[in-house]
């Protein structure tokens, strides 16, 4: 028995690190704000009353008056959401003059879903934008799209890790490196056994290093048997893989149709760059059991997601929840899960009941 563990976003943001969309698009509205505030004209300039800038993803329209107010949003490091709130205060303010209007209607889409939504649910936003653009639109939007991939792989880089260390470790270590668990009838209940994997098998759909970072830590005996696949790319290393993962169903098929341009963002296009999908395709031809550790399962990864948990091999699955005071992520990753599987007893045969013990640590409590 080989063990899978399905390695998403839910993870790094456990360690307390600041991966989350909204918090990406944070930092976007924040070095627009600053790219407004450097470009200011000096006092006595011609017309420096009002001034308009540009950067990639949007253009503005500014006062010196308002920009006094801009300066303490970056100062302070105050989010959109927050940005937003006083806006709708100061409009009354006749010194008052600010617009910031995004250059292309995607990214003014992504704005939008500021909030609760995550990674997923945005290359799902990218998908639905896709199939509504026209042939004569498409390059604009896929030059849009890379400036975005872009500045997801800049702001990513500058986040750093300081929490790592042995005590990290052994918060995750009773998950990743766990006997295997097995059905006891009687019990009725799934009970842990004195078995151990032949293998670990990492599959990371994060482009970042902090898992590498954390199993550096674990035993030797343990590491001889680790394996981690950066499947979307890593930061530095391989160009990072963000786009829509689903290419069955007729809304598919359209674009395919429509030529190479509308396919320039759909993850399979991209799987081959290196060897990293075909290393998976060889730990799928001995029986494995799947872990899924932060991993929504969402449809923009349902493609290889059906690879790996419908084939006969795959035993068993496992899902690791964000508990939080009054609710778990277990039952929306289920209902995700659900939608990969074509034959819905086979899923039933293969998930493990949910387990008290499986909810992910939160270093931020």
């Amino acid at each position: 028995m080989n063990r899978i563990i399905l390695i998403g976003n839910g993870f790094d943001k456990s360690l307390n690190l600041p991966t989350g969309y909204s918090q990406f698009l944070d930092w976007i509205f924040l070095e627009t704000l600053k790219a407004i505030i450097e470009k200011e004209p000096h006092a006595g300039f011609p017309g420096s009353t009002d001034y308009s800038v540009e950067n990639e993803l949007f253009s503005s329209q500014i006062n010196r008056h308002t920009v006094v107010w801009l300066k303490v949003l970056v100062e302070n490091k105050h989010n959109y959401k927050y940005y937003l709130e006083e806006r709708e205060k100061l409009k009354l303010n006749n010194y008052f003059n600010f617009r910031l209007s995004p250059k292309h209607p995607f990214v003014g889409k992504l704005f939008e879903f500021y909030g609760d939504n995550g990674w997923v649910d945005i290359e799902q936003l990218y998908f639905e934008e896709l199939k509504q653009t026209v042939a004569s639109e498409i390059e604009n939007f896929n030059s849009i799209f890379e400036t975005i991939k872009g500045k997801l792989s800049e702001y990513l880089e500058g986040i750093r890790n300081e929490k790592n260390n042995v005590d990290t470790l052994n918060l995750y270590r009773k998950h990743f490196f766990g006997n295997v668990l097995h059905y006891v009838k009687g019990y009725q209940s799934y009970e842990e056994s004195k078995t151990k994997p032949d293998s670990y098998y990492f599959l990371n759909f994060n482009y970042t290093n902090f898992l590498r970072e954390i199993l550096d830590h674990a035993p030797s005996e343990i590491l001889n048997n680790v394996i981690i696949n950066n499947i979307h790319g890593q930061l530095g290393d391989f160009p990072i893989i963000f786009g829509y993962g689903n290419e069955t169903g007729e809304e598919y098929s359209k674009l395919e149709k429509q030529g190479n341009l509308f396919l320039e963002n759909i993850k399979s296009t991209h799987y081959f760059n290196s060897t990293h999908y075909r290393d998976l395709q060889r730990q799928l031809g001995e029986p494995y059991e799947v872990y899924v550790y932060g991993l929504s399962c969402g449809l923009s990864d349902s493609i290889l997601l059906k690879t790996i948990m419908q084939k006969p091999n795959c035993t068993q699955i496992r899902i690791f929840y964000h508990a939080m005071e009054n609710k778990d992520s277990f039952r929306s990753t289920l209902m995700n899960i659900s939608r990969v599987f074509d034959d819905k007893e086979d899923m039933r045969r293969k998930i493990i009941s949910k387990k008290e013990i499986d909810f992910i640590p939160q270093l931020n409590n």
